[in-house]
């Protein structure tokens, strides 16, 4: 027995997208049976799929049972329609893609010093993505220390930031990108230098550490609290200059001290008990609207980070 057909009651929603794709495939596929490999679906689920289609448009839109699969009236009408409602929102999706590839202007992106020494993989690939998908937009870099990154997002003249945090700020959002793991370090006029990785906790303690000029892992501040204050940095090519030059202990990044690791120039002391961590974080201000091609960048940024195994904690 025939439904009585009566339409389409209320908005389209993406439960009745998601039911006239699955109707389509079947009458591409000519058949329920056939569509299961398509659909990843079983017989029983696709017919419930239809079904509850059919009962939404008031309708009986195919005959499937023994005597094999056919449209009814109705269906090839609803086949007709569906056909013309994708085509038109994929045109839809295309046209909006276009548009907004062919912005024009700039992104400025303040990125704390050497941040491409530890993350230079994702980092190219966010930036490549982005810049094939947004022809038209120029992408401005800008280094600077951490506490410039966060001056430049909140004085505007930096869309995104990428930088260690010193403290929270209330005016910005943050979303945590990767962790840094950090060892101590010393050179070779340093009185650690020849037996660094032995050396006992307690003397390690009592010599000299170039002071970093951010901390985000409120565990460092009581393992600086055991050194006596040295030098100071605040970037990491300066400590490292103050490493080489023999005089403090230092922390860095193994990826940043492994060029002068491997030629002897630095060692690492005591790596078994002595380590911190950074959280680098994707920064904005909370107050104000976003561009488009701001939103484009981070999500590139954040996929890209992901792909790279890195550790994104949230979105």
């Amino acid at each position: 027995m025939r439904r009585k057909w009566t339409g389409l009651s209320g908005r389209l929603s993406d439960t009745d997208l998601r039911l006239l794709r699955v109707f389509l495939i079947v009458v591409e596929q000519e058949g329920l049976a056939a569509s299961e490999v398509a659909l990843d679906k079983s017989v029983s689920a696709i017919s419930l799929d239809i079904s509850k289609l059919e009962k939404r448009l008031g309708a009986t839109l195919c005959r499937r049972g023994k005597g094999g699969f056919a449209l009814t009236e109705e269906g090839r009408i609803v086949y007709n329609a569906a056909l013309q409602l994708f085509t038109d929102i994929d045109r839809f999706r295309d046209r909006i893609g276009s548009a907004a590839r062919s912005m024009a202007g700039r992104i400025t992106l303040a990125l704390i010093d050497n941040l491409v020494t530890v993350a230079e993989a994702p980092l190219v690939r966010a930036l490549g993505e982005f810049r094939r998908d947004w022809p038209n937009v120029v992408p401005v870099l800008e280094s600077a220390s951490a506490q410039g990154v966060v001056q430049a997002v909140l004085r505007g003249t930096a869309e995104i930031g990428i930088s260690v945090l010193p403290r929270t700020v209330e005016s910005l959002d943050t979303i945590p990108l990767f962790r840094e793991t950090l060892l101590l370090y010393c050179g070779p006029g340093h009185p650690l230098f020849g037996r660094a990785a032995e050396a006992g906790l307690e003397e390690v303690q009592s010599h000299r550490l170039i002071w970093p000029s951010v901390r985000d892992d409120p565990a460092f501040d009581e393992v600086l609290s055991r050194f006596p204050p040295g030098a100071r940095s605040d970037n990491l090519d300066g400590r490292a200059l103050l490493l080489l030059s023999g005089g403090d202990l230092g922390f860095l990044p193994p990826d940043f001290a492994a060029p002068w690791v491997a030629r002897g120039a630095l060692r690492a002391v005591r790596p078994d008990a002595i380590f911190t961590e950074n959280t680098f974080r994707l920064v904005t201000r909370r107050s104000g609207e976003r561009s488009t091609a701001a939103e484009a960048m981070m999500t590139e940024l954040l996929g890209a980070f992901r792909a790279a195994d890195r550790d994104v904690l949230s979105v």
